[in-house]
């Protein structure tokens, strides 16, 4: 087992806030945080998108008066989108409030016990959804094709300086072949290997404790020729990126600690049916679970299989607090 706090160079580094002397920044990691901004700033921010496409749909239905230069169809897949925008703000925002109240009453309450307000733990284990984030890029896959949409009408229907539109929303599809891959991707995963779940040994674990967990075999695990379990750290933080009107605001994950171990394909042959236990030592001067906060800190532990086909991945939160 090694421990290992280099981190990968990436040309992104730099522009996300990361780069020498700085965390890791973990490209195309799953997030905690729904979006970079939250409460009920994200409410507030939703709200005049939402409304914006309830007054474009209106318009499609001919609800409200005025000239029309695109088919009704197309008007109300624009107003769709900012209606769906801004509703998924406001609900962001209204649940995050509603957390963040819940988790304050419960810390007065225990204060000696952050992880019973912190998160929804339970205490034998997590799974891994693998349908869900399956799922999840199949949506964002569709989404992204969808928005493309008004760009290719606008680029076949107009002439002149409009056919612009039209290169640049090729581009752009084809740039999106990379989601319609990786859901293929994790398709294959679901597949072949299903859902997972991790045990807890213990609950809560503690710095400068041993964290042992069980991860119960995925189907079709001896077929996977290399098994690496990781073990990190990591902050979620609200990076915001260009200036003036390209401005954008995304969520960065910074890896503060890595430790990991791999499993040969004959180690994995003889836990097939069963479990795979591991053991990971926790230090003392790392920071706490805080997935209350926003944007969060958490613990995790990813485990990933190379194999001939289809790999496997799968996301565990573990619960490591300080003691009080």
């Amino acid at each position: 087992m090694t421990t290992t706090f280099t981190q990968t160079p990436s040309l992104l580094e730099p522009r996300l806030g990361g780069g020498p002397g700085m965390p890791p920044v973990l490209l195309n990691h799953p997030t905690q945080s729904g979006a970079p901004i939250d409460g009920w700033k994200s409410v507030l921010f939703g709200l005049p998108f939402l409304l914006a496409g309830v007054a474009i749909d209106c318009a499609a239905l001919n609800l409200l008066p005025g000239r029309k230069n695109a088919p009704d169809w197309l008007i109300g897949l624009v107003g769709a989108f900012f209606f769906l925008g801004g509703a998924f703000l406001i609900v962001h925002g209204l649940r995050g409030a509603a957390r963040k109240a819940e988790c304050e009453r419960e810390s007065s309450a225990r204060p000696s016990e952050p992880w019973l307000s912190d998160h929804h733990w339970h205490r034998e284990g997590v799974g891994f959804s693998a349908f869900n984030a399956m799922l999840q890029r199949l949506v964002a896959a569709l989404a992204w094709n969808a928005f493309l949409i008004p760009f290719f009408w606008v680029g076949l229907n107009e002439r002149g300086v409009a056919r612009v539109f039209l290169v640049f929303a090729s581009l752009f599809a084809l740039l999106g072949l990379a989601f319609w891959a990786r859901w293929i991707q994790m398709l294959a995963d679901l597949v072949r290997y299903g859902n997972s779940f991790l045990d807890y040994d213990e609950f809560p674990y503690f710095l400068g404790q041993t964290l042992r967990v069980r991860l119960r075999a995925p189907r079709h695990v001896a077929s996977i020729d290399e098994l690496a379990l990781t073990l990190r750290c990591v902050q979620e933080k609200y990076v915001t990126t260009g200036s003036g009107n390209n401005r954008s605001t995304q969520v960065v994950c910074y890896e503060l600690y890595k430790d990991a171990t791999t499993f040969s394909s004959t180690q994995l042959a003889a836990r097939a049916g069963g479990d795979i236990p591991v053991e990971f030592h926790l230090p003392t001067d790392q920071r706490a679970t805080a997935l209350a906060e926003t944007p969060p800190t958490y613990w995790e532990v990813e485990a990933r299989g190379k194999a001939h086909g289809a790999n496997y991945e799968a996301f565990f939160l573990v619960p490591v607090y300080k003691r009080g």
